[in-house]
């Protein structure tokens, strides 16, 4: 932990009582990243860009349709739709950034589907040239042919220089990221592969505060990471490392606050983290105050269109200088 310790001592210069002539922190290279689940339909990524400001997503998921080793959105949804691609469009018009995302919590995975290292690097070279994007995020919540996977990536990345993200499963606080994620890291470090890793803090037991059990995981996927990893110069694997949130009622019982967003960006922010993701745009909203459980099209929280999209973007934006690990209560 002692080079997140050095990020986090750095990010406190300017604490109260401080001397007030210090230098301003320099500004956070954390991106904002929402998950478009683009199954749903109507993609409103010009919408939120022009209420936020925020133009980079992620869009989700690209699946196996119908039994074959041929990806489309959700399984249904054509690459192609013409809606979806004037929207990218528009949101690069914007300076927006796109990447695109198979596998997630549901599948049929192109990843099992694909039966040969060559046929998942088709699938996805055909995703990425329908989407014009140059950044790959596999999504892995179930279990997958480690090595077929790796080979295709590496086949992919060596054709086209392709940025590559693994999204991974944290299983608690202290734990960091599951024994199949971390077989999965090793697998792509030793195939030479060059890719992110991007954290799943969310649907995991906890005690006390939610927002301070998501900081925790992100320091101990962070360890986690620097021991399989090890990295030159102060910033360790930090500037490799994002985190996802699920925003509002999760899936597993934790409310995740607007104070708790904040909380939990502005670590990852003070700690030089890529990116804070979340899921999903299409559930930040407040359409369903109260809900007792996570649905698709809305957080379950009182809040205005976007706020979550706004809060993690303003807690990133923020002075290093000003922020503090916290536990949002």
């Amino acid at each position: 932990m002692a080079a997140l310790g050095l990020l986090i001592s750095a990010g406190c210069a300017g604490r109260p009582g401080g001397d007030a002539t210090a230098p301003a922190a320099a500004p956070s290279t954390t991106a904002v990243v929402p998950y478009v689940d683009v199954s749903l339909g109507p993609t409103p990524l010009v919408e939120m860009a022009r209420a936020t400001g925020v133009t980079d997503v992620v869009l989700a998921f690209a699946l196996a349709t119908d039994g074959a080793c041929t990806p489309s959105w959700g399984g249904t949804r054509s690459l192609t739709d013409p809606g979806l691609l004037a929207e990218i469009d528009a949101l690069r018009g914007r300076g927006g950034r796109v990447a695109v995302a198979t596998g997630g919590a549901d599948g049929p995975y192109l990843e099992t589907t694909c039966a040969t290292s060559g046929e998942p690097a088709a699938a996805y070279g055909a995703l990425l040239d329908a989407t014009g994007s140059t950044h790959l995020d596999v999504d892995v919540e179930a279990s997958i042919p480690t090595g077929t996977v790796v080979q295709s990536l590496r086949r992919l990345q060596d054709a086209r220089g392709t940025d590559i993200t693994l999204t991974l499963r944290v299983t608690g606080p202290q734990a960091g990221l599951e024994a199949p994620a971390l077989d999965l890291v090793r697998a792509a470090d030793a195939a030479g592969l060059r890719f992110g890793v991007n954290a799943m803090v969310m649907n995991f037991p906890f005690r006390d505060s939610w927002a301070r059990a998501m900081t925790d995981a992100v320091d101990a996927t962070s360890g986690q990471l620097r021991a399989l990893r090890p990295a030159p110069g102060p910033s360790g694997v930090a500037p490799s490392l994002g985190i996802t949130l699920m925003i509002g009622r999760t899936d597993t019982g934790p409310v995740t606050t607007l104070a708790d967003a904040r909380a939990v960006a502005a670590a990852a922010s003070a700690r030089g983290l890529r990116d804070v993701r979340f899921w999903s745009l299409a559930r930040d909203n407040g359409n369903c105050p109260g809900a007792a459980a996570a649905t698709f099209d809305c957080s379950g929280v009182e809040q205005a269109p976007f706020a979550f999209t706004e809060t993690v973007r303003d807690a990133v934006r923020a002075p290093a200088a000003h922020q503090h690990t916290q536990d949002g209560s």
